[in-house]
């Protein structure tokens, strides 16, 4: 019996529910049918051209994705419209499109606990819950000793590059870090993606180091003033984490057993350096 779409979304909807998703949010299956045929899928943190043609070239009936690629309203789907030309080539190539974007930041695959395993942090908790308390944004935890903040973050880059951290190694020259290097570090503080609305909770939590992506000016200094490293990888990198979890996960289900799954090779952050 073939697998279709479908299935592949019921099984991620197990870990990362659509419900969870934030109202301005679009998740779940935005390019195609939930009952079309798959024999392979290929994993990305975004949905750009040349992704599109990678899961052509891999013969990919399915895109599994983090970030939506429909976010505004898409007025038309002529081929002079840039926002239009990736689900025009998905529709044109029969490629699926699905995204778990903020449902699967809150779940327990979200980068951030992947990144707080890299640190071996302890007694990690949800750093922002949500209503229900079940489920939130980033993760807080502790060192297993005090170390200080320059050893602490050559360290921690080391080790994203080890197996089975991200798939494959990425350049991490575009990362930037705020504070004095000889600061005792014991409380961490992650948010993968764009983190600067989260200085304000991270320091009321008492974290030594902020590790985040995307944060403004102001807010590091807020950071600074409040006694707080930040330390940031940039949205891409904060967030890859979701592409090797998704693929140990999707690999590991049962009922895809006989799917061939890969993660791209091709998405990367559009920064040079």
């Amino acid at each position: 019996m073939a697998v279709k779409v479908g299935l592949v979304a019921q099984i991620i909807e197990r870990i990362a529910p659509k419900s969870w998703a934030e109202a301005w949010d679009n998740v779940g299956l935005l390019v195609g049918s939930g009952s079309a045929p798959i024999e392979r899928i290929l994993i990305s943190l975004d949905g750009t051209l040349e992704v599109v043609e990678e899961a052509k070239a891999y013969g990919a009936q399915l895109i599994v994705a983090h970030h939506p690629i429909i976010f505004r309203p898409l007025k038309n789907l002529r081929t002079d419209n840039a926002a239009a030309q990736v689900p025009l080539r998905l529709l044109q190539h029969q490629i699926g499109y699905y995204a778990a974007h903020t449902n699967l930041d809150q779940s327990i695959f979200s980068p951030s606990r992947v990144l707080g395993e890299v640190l071996g942090l302890q007694e990690m908790k949800i750093l922002e819950e949500s209503a229900d308390e079940a489920r939130g944004y980033g993760v807080s935890g502790y060192l297993t000793h005090p170390e200080k903040l320059g050893d602490l973050w050559k360290g921690f880059l080391d080790g994203l590059n080890q197996p089975g951290v991200y798939a494959q190694p990425y350049e991490l020259s575009g990362v930037r870090l705020a504070g004095s290097l000889e600061k005792e570090v014991r409380k961490v503080a992650i948010v993968n993606g764009s983190g600067s609305r989260f200085v304000p909770k991270a320091l009321f939590k008492g974290a030594d180091l902020l590790i985040t992506g995307d944060v403004d000016h102001h807010s590091v200094l807020d950071a600074l003033e409040g006694g707080m490293a930040v330390g940031d990888l940039g949205h891409f990198l904060s967030e890859a984490p979701m592409l090797q979890a998704m693929y140990e996960y999707l690999s590991a289900e049962k009922s895809l057993q006989g799917i061939e799954i890969r993660v791209s090779s091709i998405n990367r952050s559009p920064w040079l350096g």
